[in-house]
């Protein structure tokens, strides 16, 4: 398959699952307010929420955390993963990748602040950190536009190889999962 048609099979899925999922958007913001929705309560103390925020939007992540050979303990990783309401079949609401950004399939994204990031060390000795970040941009009109803080809770996997890479091998991927949080501004 050549880079355009595979391309073009991807936008036509995103098109597709967008048209599925309106109505999950639908009910996340409705006429432009965000309704409340009570935040996990085993959230640790560091990676709470400043007050004056509310939560959005709550889905279940799953895909792989990228690494570049050689790779070690402290090696930073690219995510590539889908965001879906509802366990592992539930619908599609976005994609995350580099930045870190989180695009939602309206076209909105935010991008976390990496370098401003609160980190928890998962219990999971194999998991990748949890985090709370702050949003430092964002673009569109819709469901990530006016988000302010993003969390990754509950995390399972994504921790770089212990063995490194093998001989040859210009990266690594490492499935995980995670759950993430999307806060935005409370309505005055």
């Amino acid at each position: 398959m050549t880079y355009q048609s595979a391309q073009t099979l991807k936008n036509h899925r995103i098109a597709i699952a967008s048209r599925a999922v309106a109505g999950a958007f639908a009910s996340i913001t409705i006429f432009g307010t965000a309704p409340v929705l009570a935040a996990p309560k085993q959230i640790p103390d560091t990676l709470k929420v400043p007050p004056g925020n509310v939560l959005l939007l709550q889905a279940d992540g799953r895909g792989t955390q990228k690494y570049a050979c050689p790779v070690s303990a402290t090696s930073n990783a690219t995510p590539h993963a889908i965001l879906r309401i509802g366990r592992h079949e539930g619908d599609l609401v976005a994609i995350h990748f580099g930045g870190p950004t989180w695009q939602a399939l309206d076209g909105s994204s935010v991008v976390g602040d990496g370098a401003n990031a609160k980190h928890f060390t998962a219990p999971d000795p194999d998991a990748v950190d949890w985090l709370l970040l702050p949003a430092k941009s964002k673009t569109g009109n819709g469901t990530f536009s006016r988000v302010s803080f993003i969390q990754r809770l509950f995390t399972d996997g994504g921790k770089p190889p212990a063995a490194g890479c093998r001989p040859g091998q210009t990266e690594v991927l490492v499935e995980y999962s995670a759950q993430y949080l999307f806060y935005v501004p409370a309505a005055r």
